[in-house]
């Protein structure tokens, strides 16, 4: 009987890892854990459905060090075909007492943020092919320390189930 469970522990792993609806998932890390103006990081991934709609989600990990309640970026969609989209995004991670959104452990808190002008939820992809996603920071400084990694994340969109 023990043997049965962990093999049907196993199989059911196995089934919701195969059964993801992430498409795509990367993060950066941010050199010397201060983003510099000029760190652009961009991020590649490729659609092959584009019937199938999706969720884009901006991911950031920071330290209790960050010294802003958000974080603004310029964020870049480019096309298969070369088109581009450069929307602003404002994501916060502090409450107005200053109490961190993201969850974390100790002192490194990690956000999520739903891309809603540069994608809305349940959005489907124009065209096949690659799409490449560049972030940069958009504050009014040069260097934000704090900040540890930034990534991106293409999901089936869940709206409507």
């Amino acid at each position: 009987m023990k043997h049965l469970t962990w093999i049907l522990g196993c199989a059911g792993l196995l089934w919701a890892g195969c059964n993801s609806d992430v498409l795509f998932q990367a993060d950066a890390q941010v050199p010397e854990g201060a983003w510099e103006r000029s760190w652009k990081p961009q991020f590649a991934f490729d659609v092959a459905d584009t019937t199938a709609p999706c969720d884009i989600y901006l991911d950031i990990r920071h330290t209790g060090d960050y010294p802003f309640s958000n974080i603004y970026l310029f964020t870049t969609l480019a096309g298969p075909e070369g088109r581009s989209f450069t929307d602003t995004v404002e994501c916060t991670l502090a409450d107005p007492t200053g109490r961190w959104y993201g969850k974390g452990t100790g002192f490194i808190f990690s956000d999520r943020f739903q891309a809603h002008v540069l994608y809305r939820l349940g959005n489907k992809f124009p065209r096949s092919g690659r799409y490449v996603i560049t972030l940069e920071q958009a504050m009014r400084t040069e260097r934000l320390p704090g900040v540890i990694d930034v990534g991106v994340s293409v999901e089936r969109s869940r709206a409507g189930n």
